[in-house]
Parts: structure tokens; sequence; C-alpha cells
């Protein structure tokens, strides 16, 4: 898949970029809309090394895969993505069970964010959203 990267200089590029696979518990989203915050501008800016994964943590999108234990009905579904906390978290840790995901004790590892075609996440960290 293509994905947008930081290239250490300011500037983004376009690259190749492995296509995510679902594990257990993952939904893939294809990325509809992704939002440029005030943080992925900070966070860049002094940068001088390229990124190695695609940042764009404020996705909108439609699930195409799910992994293991996920259902099926999701499919087809257009979600907003909790990319920080939920879309990593493991769900069972105390952190996650008092609603705390983003302390996660397990989170998954990141596998890039929403400047790409694809992003992957927990399905939990997945909202439905209107078609209007």
């Amino acid at each position: 898949m293509k994905a947008a990267f930081y290239d250490g200089t300011g500037q983004m590029i376009i690259q190749k970029h492995p296509d995510p696979v679902p594990d257990e518990g993952d939904a893939i989203i294809q990325v509809r809309a992704t939002g440029i915050c005030g943080s992925d501008l900070l966070m860049n800016n002094d940068k001088e090394e390229a990124d190695e994964l695609p940042a764009g943590h404020e996705v909108t999108g439609i699930i195409v895969d799910v992994g293991v234990g996920v259902d099926r009905e999701m499919l087809g579904k257009r979600v907003a993505i909790e990319t920080i906390g939920q879309g990593l978290a493991c769900s069972t840790c105390w952190y996650c069970r008092m609603g705390q995901y983003r302390q996660c004790e397990n989170k998954a590892p990141a596998e890039g964010g929403g400047f790409a075609e694809y992003i992957k996440r927990k399905a939990i960290g997945c909202y439905e959203i209107s078609n209007r």
C-alpha cells in the first residue's frame, strides 16, 4: 500500500509500506479520511530522522477485514477509530478494566497510522458512524 512519511527534513513523502494483516481481535480499515492536527505538525518540526511508520491518529474509514474473534458483521461498516488508546489496548489489564486504555500494560505495537491506505487497530477501538 502507499503511505505518507515525514522524511526528516520537514517534508512528507509517499512510499510503499506493507499491507496490515489482522491478528486476533483486530480490524483492518481502509482509510477514507485522516485529520492533520497540531501534534502531527509540532512533533515533526525539529525531527532530523525519517519516520519508519506512517503517522496520523485522527482516522475514519471502512472495515475491510477482521481477525479471529471479531464479528464479521463489522465488515463494510464506516467507523471512526480510537487509534491511540482502545485501538491498541488489551482490554484485560487493570488499566483497561478501569477504562484507562491509554495506560494499558499490554498495548499492541503500533504498525502505522492513518496517513496510509489501510490501518490495523483493535476492533473494540472502532466506532460505527452514520452513512449520512
